[in-house]
């Protein structure tokens, strides 16, 4: 093991500095998006969060209106918009609705229903 590991250290250590600060094509970094893009994410996100809680018969949940089948078509408009705008593979777009889910959940309960009344209006002016 201890032979393993310092044969990749000797290798890794050959590399020019530049190859090896430079990340993997999978790992490319993720796009800057417009506040728009980003309240539309946000949205989207929360009504899957919102429409996982009311297939769970959770009460604060199903205060909302019913997310299927609207609140998942938002959703899969706003990912497919993003991919477009900014050419992104699938497992980036995944990355970025992953990110936001993780971002959401660590900011709580409360703030996701604060921020609830905006993403209602902005799912209405969508026309979904």
């Amino acid at each position: 093991m201890t032979k393993l590991l310092l044969a990749a250290g000797l290798a890794l250590a050959s590399l020019p500095l530049a190859a090896q600060d430079a990340p993997a094509p999978a790992e490319a970094a993720l796009p800057t998006l417009s506040l728009e893009q980003r309240s539309s994410l946000r949205c989207g996100v929360a009504f899957g969060l919102i429409a996982k809680g009311q297939a769970e018969g959770d009460a604060r949940a199903a205060s909302y209106p019913a997310m299927e089948p609207r609140g998942r078509e938002f959703f899969v408009r706003t990912m497919a918009g993003l991919m477009d705008d900014h050419d992104l593979t699938r497992e980036q777009a995944n990355e970025l609705a992953f990110e936001t889910t993780m971002t959401l959940m660590n900011e709580g309960l409360e703030a996701r229903e604060a921020m609830m009344p905006n993403c209602l209006l902005l799912l209405e002016a969508s026309g979904v």
